[in-house]
């Protein structure tokens, strides 16, 4: 699997058949800042999103874990920085940043 992020508002605008009451629930969780889906082979589940609030990291935990057929980790972004900064890595800023930290090669295997 090759890794990819996707924005949520992405996920929005190329999916029009999201029901209304699921898109309400997504843009409403933008108001607070960006969201990403972020997928790697190693990660436990299909997929990361990586939110901007503590916040939105509650109400989407809170909604996926009434659907049992996804399965996904949510992490804010203080969680990420919290994680980086515990393995000697600096804390990045946005969750743009942090997912590109997340899907660098180790530093071992980086040029």
């Amino acid at each position: 699997m090759t890794p990819t992020i996707v924005p949520l508002q992405e996920v929005l605008d190329n999916h029009p058949t999201l029901s209304p009451s699921v898109r309400a629930f997504c843009e409403g969780l933008l108001t607070q800042g960006d969201m990403l889906a972020v997928t790697a082979d190693y990660f436990p589940h299909l997929f990361l999103w990586l939110v901007t609030t503590p916040w939105q990291a509650r109400l989407m935990r809170e909604a996926l874990s009434r659907r049992a057929e996804v399965k996904a980790t949510v992490l804010s972004l203080l969680e990420v920085q919290d994680l980086l900064t515990t393995v000697g890595d600096a804390a990045p800023a946005t969750v743009h940043e942090a997912a590109a930290r997340l899907l660098a090669p180790p530093p071992e295997e980086r040029p």
